[in-house]
């Protein structure tokens, strides 16, 4: 084994929260928030359909929010597809990506009802941090070369959480990396199409099947997975890693805290979400799209690469286009989530479509950074700028609690709401075996 995977090994397996309770506390939000990014697209006619395929497979492991069950691999694929649909779930900057919808979905197929939630919110951090301290030393590069890092990233967070939650030894936790390592993958082009979603589930599927293929046969795998001549980073970004610095830097604080997760109540990219909350600035300001001459989104270089779209011509793809977004602002005050659902974008979209432009005029900035500043000139040539630095669901303007509960509500009604915070309130001691009845269908009815 290297020193680098040698290293990484060691921090997982020597983890513990018991003196943290900022990281559990803030993996227990980031678990509500997925299971109502999830169950809100639970009743989409495609999440469905893929629901029914999957639970032709044999098994007994139930799929959240589906009458159905299935074998663990399979029910961690459609986890993570369903929490990814809408793109309703967090997003963080290190990995340029999401970890949360990967992570919850390998330890929803592979936790036991006794698993505590200790168990269970250290094994998701300890996934958390590997992607995060991983994908920031490979952005921006990674995304910028078209790689969606939630699908290369994701199976080796799901590894990492996996070789926690049942604290394998240092030669199957190097061999379990490995696996996940060797099966990265996703294509940034996918943005738009129901591929993007199913890269978070392919992650989660392929975590665990390493996962039960190690524990079922005795194949082996590199235990040398990072090590800097021919491993996982070199491969990927012509990296050597320092093994001191990322023990120096593991949990300190803790990526889920810095630069930590942002959180959307509504269905689009994170990168838009900046631009979106300076459009309503100046939609208060009483603006409106059929008063003004030009918008223009501005943005550091390179800052705008996951909104693929600058012409959208779907309601999939205007979830990857600042223009899309805006323009629901500045006509409608706010976001309209029908419209990113629409098989053909409205005919006032593409006439207002030539009043906005982008510009790559802002300074460079930390990667952990995002900055969008919107101008824009009305009928008579009077200017106008607007930027908010740390619009809701920021890290540093997180979702109070009514901010989440309303998430929680939209996906499943407020009964639900309240049933599953009161459970979760008391951190119960076997967490699937206390909240279980609330994330399933019956529990196990075949389709």
């Amino acid at each position: 084994m290297d020193a680098v995977t040698g290293t990484l090994v060691q921090l997982i397996r020597n983890t513990d929260l018991v003196r943290r309770p900022d990281l559990l506390r803030q993996g227990k939000i980031a678990f509500l928030d997925y299971l109502a990014s999830a169950l809100q697209a639970a009743r989409y006619p495609r999440v469905q359909e893929a629901a029914r395929w999957v639970g032709s497979f044999p098994g007994d492991t139930p799929l959240l929010g589906q009458p159905v069950t299935s074998h663990p691999i399979q029910a961690a694929f459609f986890n993570g597809f369903q929490s990814h649909y809408l793109d309703l779930d967090d997003a963080q900057s290190s990995i340029a990506g999401h970890f949360s919808t990967v992570l919850f979905s390998v330890l929803l197929a592979e936790s036991w009802p006794e698993t505590t939630v200790k168990e269970f919110l250290t094994a998701y951090t300890v996934g958390a941090e590997i992607e995060g301290l991983l994908g920031g030393y490979l952005n921006p590069k990674h995304k910028q070369q078209g790689w969606h890092s939630t699908g290369t990233l994701g199976s080796i967070g799901g590894a990492a959480a996996l070789a926690k939650l049942y604290g394998l030894d240092e030669t199957a936790t190097a061999r379990l990396l490995s696996l996940g390592a060797t099966q990265s993958a996703g294509l940034g082009l996918e943005a738009g199409s129901d591929a993007k979603p199913l890269h978070s589930g392919f992650a989660a599927r392929n975590a665990v099947f390493a996962f039960e293929l190690l524990q079922h046969t005795g194949v082996t795998a590199s235990e040398r997975p990072f090590n800097n001549q021919n491993g996982w980073q070199k491969v990927f970004g012509n990296l050597e890693l320092d093994p001191a610095e990322l023990q120096q830097r593991w949990l300190n604080p803790g990526q889920l805290l810095q630069p930590g997760l942002w959180m959307k109540l509504h269905p689009y990219c994170s990168a838009a979400i900046g631009g979106a909350a300076a459009c309503r600035e100046l939609y208060k300001q009483g603006l409106r799209l059929d008063g003004l001459r030009d918008v223009t989104f501005h943005f550091p270089p390179g800052a705008d690469t996951a909104l693929h779209y600058t012409a959208p011509t779907t309601g999939k793809e205007g979830k990857f286009s600042m223009e899309y977004v805006g323009w629901q602002v500045l006509t409608r005050g706010g976001e309209d989530d029908d419209l990113f659902e629409l098989p053909q974008v409205p005919e006032a979209f593409q006439k207002a479509l030539p009043r906005f432009h982008r510009k790559n005029d802002l300074p460079p900035v930390e990667k952990t950074v995002r900055r969008t500043v919107v101008t824009a000139t009305d009928l008579t040539g009077k200017k106008y700028r607007a930027e908010v630095p740390d619009p809701l669901g920021s890290p540093r303007h997180p979702f109070s609690e009514q901010d989440l509960e309303e998430k929680m509500v939209r996906a499943r009604g407020k009964q639900w709401t309240e049933e599953i915070l009161r459970k979760m309130e008391t951190w119960p001691q076997g967490i699937l075996g206390t909240i279980g009845s609330l994330l399933y269908e019956e529990k196990g009815r075949r389709a």
